[in-house]
């Protein structure tokens, strides 16, 4: 059944010189839908078992269509032979490699491949096959230089910094950076991105740290940036081990995913203001960041953000936040006091997965979903309040609540929820005149206990040590936020008054 399959995929490949389907097989999972290159033998008959086509990288790959073609030739002890050769428009040859299998990829720009027409040539299986391609390089036009350590773009009177697999001279790459080679050190241990930097007589405003330009620099400690940065892009100080200190200027509006992701040491960070949105894993995998200063014009937190940033006890999140991403706080362990921004509008799957200290939790009146696992492996999670407007709640999002958990609903009418949304031992309390309602709603009727609660009476838990209180002009003085600042007679949610937590509603 397995040929079979694999005989039809060939067949659909092969339809044209043109695929623009996708494929999960393991072989080719990186592949992005780029053109292929169909070959062909003598005859003008495509090749039925291996696959050719450039990636959004600039790299073209040649390989077996069946992802166990490797694995049996190792099990019988056979070994397959390979030439592959690239020549350029004038028939001359500009690559040539010979391989003990047919797999193999080819980085054009590390190689100095100039913009043009190519045949590529390809010896298996005691036969040629030939095709056509068009390589234009996707790195951005410009001079790419070394300057006080530092890898750069030079353009148009502005400079980025750049990952050093740009920096070409002589139709070589000067150094390959890559994660088999972080402890290669060719940087200083405390960097300083200048404003401006001057070359052959011209100067240049540096606007930019690119993608992965400090990628992998185990032993960078800390980095200045001057207020001319407007973006850092994604992965751009990713797994330096080592740094503890980073400074980011108020000019940054756009900080790209995973740009500090898994920085172990970074203790603490400040994101501008003007930052809308925390990228995919901006932050991931901080386990020692235990400080984290938002900008009120932040609203959107995307997947992963924080996920693993162990040592985070506590995070104010802006009020302008919408949209919490999915896993975006996951496995952060030492979470334990957190107020939702009042605008927050979804909280998707998995988002604070795994966050043991977690005690209680108001959700503000705009929340209408909550994901599936949302808050699943919060063992200490003894006290819920969920709005009148909620709409759904994903299944296992409160699973594993203690059994004398207290959970507040504010909606009259039951909502959404999945079959282990809740851990059905906790307390259900809802509004008056509304626990027939529930009673006899799918899955909310699981619960063993539904309490009413008295109309405009304030929602509390009172097992997680967290009383109700009214926030009037003679209390004002003496309630404090979780910071230790003085509540400006408008705030609700989570504050201290007399060194003890109370809920304002």
């Amino acid at each position: 059944m397995k040929k079979c399959f694999y005989f039809l995929l060939t067949l659909l490949l092969f339809a044209g010189t043109v695929h623009a389907q996708t494929t999960n097989d393991s072989w080719w999972n990186n592949w992005d839908g780029q053109k292929d290159i169909e070959l062909l033998n003598d005859d003008g008959q495509p090749v039925d078992s291996l696959k050719a086509w450039i990636s959004s990288d600039d790299a073209i790959f040649v390989g077996h269509i069946d992802p166990f073609y490797y694995q049996r030739l190792a099990i019988l002890g056979k070994r397959d032979s390979t030439t592959v050769v690239i020549m350029g428009e004038n028939n001359d040859i500009v690559y040539k490699k010979d391989i003990s299998r047919p797999s193999i990829d080819i980085q054009l720009n590390f190689l100095g491949f100039p913009n043009g027409h190519y045949t590529l040539n390809v010896f298996w299986n005691k036969c040629w096959w030939r095709g056509e391609f068009e390589f234009k390089t996707h790195w951005p036009e410009g001079q790419y230089v070394y300057i006080d350590s530092t890898y750069y773009r030079l353009n148009k009177g502005y400079a980025n910094t750049v990952k050093p697999d740009y920096c070409i001279q002589n139709g070589r790459t000067v150094t390959h950076r890559m994660g088999w080679m972080i402890y290669e050190r060719d940087y200083p241990l405390d960097v300083v991105i200048p404003s401006e930097l001057t070359y052959e007589g011209m100067t240049y405003q540096v606007n930019e740290i690119g993608r992965s330009s400090f990628r992998y620099c185990y032993y960078l400690q800390s980095v200045s940036l001057p207020n001319t940065i407007t973006s850092i892009g994604s992965l751009a100080f990713a797994y330096c081990d080592n740094l503890r200190k980073i400074n980011i200027p108020e000019s940054v509006t756009e900080i790209g995913g995973g740009a500090f992701g898994d920085c172990f040491k970074l203790s603490c960070i400040v994101i501008p203001e003007g930052v809308t949105v925390l990228n995919d894993g901006v932050l991931s995998g901080c386990k020692e960041l235990s400080a984290v200063t938002l900008p009120s014009s932040l609203k959107t937190i995307e997947h992963n953000a924080f996920g693993g940033c162990t040592g985070l006890p506590y995070i104010e999140i802006p009020d302008n936040v919408t949209y919490i991403g999915e896993s975006a706080f996951q496995n952060c362990t030492t979470l334990m006091d957190m107020e939702l921004p009042k605008k927050l509008k979804q909280i998707d799957n998995f988002a604070f997965r795994g966050c043991q200290r977690l005690t209680s939790i108001v959700f503000p009146e705009a929340v209408t979903n909550i994901g599936v696992e949302a808050f699943a492996g919060c063992t200490a999670l003894a006290s819920i309040t969920l709005p009148e407007g909620m709409a759904k709640i994903g299944d296992e999002a409160f699973k594993d609540m203690p059994r004398t958990g207290h959970i507040y609903c504010n909606a009259i009418k039951p909502f959404t929820i999945g079959e282990k949304t809740f851990n059905y031992n906790c307390t259900l309390h809802v509004p008056q005149g509304s626990k027939a309602f529930y009673e006899k709603a799918s899955y909310w009727k699981n619960f063993k206990v539904i309490e009413e609660e008295p109309t405009g009476e304030a929602v509390h838990g009172g097992e997680t040590g967290v009383t109700s209180a009214t926030l009037d002009a003679e209390s004002a003085e003496r309630l404090y936020d979780l910071q230790g600042r003085p509540v400006d007679g408008t705030q609700k949610g989570i504050l201290i008054r007399n060194g003890k937590k109370v809920l304002v509603k």
